[in-house]
């Protein structure tokens, strides 16, 4: 345990001189434009920020512009159209630097969108998933991969209608189709049929830490996971019921009882009614043609006292970014994934002290993809995950501040009670932001959420965000809104 401790110590320390060393670095660095030094922009609205030698006095156009202990600075500039010159006069002491550029600006020109919905209307083969497929609402996208629906178990079949630039878009029932990445679907040959199903018997049972309910199909089937309060329910297409009795037990934790609706004539609704207000993960997938439907039973230490607020708890840390995925940069040079990394060590520190057990996605400056941390997380059966990483975007001139993320509506809870923690430290609310689109937050296995802490670009944010002692401060704030957390579930059941 000494010996471990050590350890942790000297890896903390290496994180902060790396820090330091930078912060040091940049004190005597000279006159360096990060943003604005653009040639042509196509809005009014342009920014200049830059960085120079502590304790300077900065001019944009003449005009003072304030400089923040990080030695980054910054101004709002507002463009005429057609060539607008920026001139950055930097005096320290007796010494000035100035850099002149020019940006061009061109008013954007309108853009008629064009859409096309056509699709061949010939015989078409089907689509098996792969392992990671998952379901989109539409062909839209943005960085992070486009509107999710939910995860999709590998080797099920669909009917391909279309393609959509790298989306395949298939057919789940007669009146419902939806979109599938290219790189999560094989096309088969023409000639496969479309599966159909008749339920055959069902059960619910207890596993010993979960309930399993178990639906006897002849194929594999699409399904749409829906997650109401106190209520999951499952479409399943293609399939019609023939299902004249569902066996339950007596001994079920997590489940109250199962019910069936036959609500088209090809999607029937498996109905599960929970019994705890909290909820701790759930998986939905295939063994062979059977549906199984596990939900995790809420933890048993929850349920008697303990001498310490988070004691026989699991959980996953998650330090964003890696390695060659540095994250967001802020102006003064200093990278995301350095205080991504040493706030994990202080969010394990604090967790472990409150009784939890931690394992952590990254113990060090390296990278894995969210497939190898998600399983890692899996694997492990960890009760909770929490990643830690620092924002990005917006004015960089204003405090943006901080904000917590969730992607299953019944993570919000968690994902409020952290978040009303952080703000007591006197931040900007970003705001309690819902079905965030992010791999690592997306599993259903357990608790998961998202804690942004402070924007990189923004100059104010920059200079709170790094100080060692604001780090340690915000995720005392987080594991004491995990502690918040877990009162909350103890006194519900």
């Amino acid at each position: 345990m000494k010996q471990t401790f050590k350890l942790l110590s000297i890896t903390l320390l290496g994180i902060v001189i790396s820090v330091s060393a930078l912060a040091q670095e940049n004190q005597s660095q000279s006159l360096r434009i990060v943003r604005g030094k653009t040639d042509t922009v196509r809005t009014n609205v342009h920014y200049i920020i830059g960085v120079a030698q502590k304790g300077s006095e900065i001019f944009i156009n003449d005009m003072p512009v304030k400089q923040y202990k990080t030695g980054s600075f910054g101004t709002e500039l507002s463009l005429n159209e057609g060539d607008n010159i920026v001139e950055v006069r930097v005096v320290t002491g007796p010494s000035t630097e100035t850099e002149s550029f020019s940006v061009y600006y061109k008013k954007p020109e309108a853009v008629t969108a064009v859409v096309s919905d056509s699709y061949s209307d010939s015989t078409v083969p089907l689509v098996v998933t792969k392992k990671g497929a998952y379901l989109n609402y539409s062909t839209g996208g943005d960085r992070l991969g486009g509107a999710k629906i939910n995860f999709l178990d590998e080797g099920i079949k669909m009917e391909l209608l279309d393609i959509k630039q790298d989306l395949y878009k298939v057919r789940l029932s007669e009146n419902r189709y939806a979109y599938i990445p290219k790189r999560f679907a094989e096309i088969l040959p023409v000639g496969e049929e479309t599966p159909f199903s008749l339920t055959s018997s069902w059960s619910v049972i207890n596993t010993g830490k979960a309930d399993k309910v178990t639906v006897v199909l002849e194929d594999k089937h699409p399904y749409i996971i829906y997650s109401e309060p106190d209520r999951l329910i499952i479409d399943v297409h293609g399939v019609n019921c023939n299902t004249n009795w569902i066996t339950q037990y007596l001994d079920l934790e997590a489940i109250e009882y199962v019910d069936l609706n036959q609500k088209e004539s090809d999607v029937l609704s498996v109905i599960i009614k929970l019994k705890d207000k909290y909820r701790w993960g759930y998986t939905v997938g295939y063994t062979g043609n059977r549906l199984e439907i596990t939900v995790n039973h809420t933890p048993e230490v929850l349920r008697s006292r303990s001498r310490k607020p988070l004691e026989g708890l699991y959980f996953g840390l998650d330090a964003g970014h890696g390695g060659n995925s540095t994250g967001a940069v802020s102006p003064s040079g200093i990278e995301e994934k350095d205080l991504n990394l040493a706030m994990i060590y202080m969010l394990k520190e604090e967790i472990e002290n409150r009784g939890g057990k931690v394992m952590l996605s990254r113990s060090e400056d390296i990278d894995s993809s969210i497939q190898e941390r998600t399983d890692l997380f899996r694997e492990a059966g960890v009760d909770m995950v929490i990643s830690v990483h620092c924002n990005a975007g917006g004015s960089p001139l204003r405090p943006m501040g901080t904000s917590t993320y969730y992607r299953h509506i019944e993570n919000r809870p968690l994902a409020e009670v952290v978040l009303k923690r952080l703000v007591e430290l006197d931040v900007n609310n970003f705001g309690l932001i819902g079905n965030f689109n992010f791999g690592l937050i997306a599993p259903t296995d357990y608790p998961a959420i998202l804690v942004e802490t402070m924007f990189m670009s923004s100059l104010p944010d920059e200079e709170q965000i790094a100080s060692p002692e604001f780090q340690k401060k915000m995720m005392t704030k987080v594991a004491t809104g995990v502690e918040d957390y877990i009162k909350m579930v103890r006194s519900s059941l």
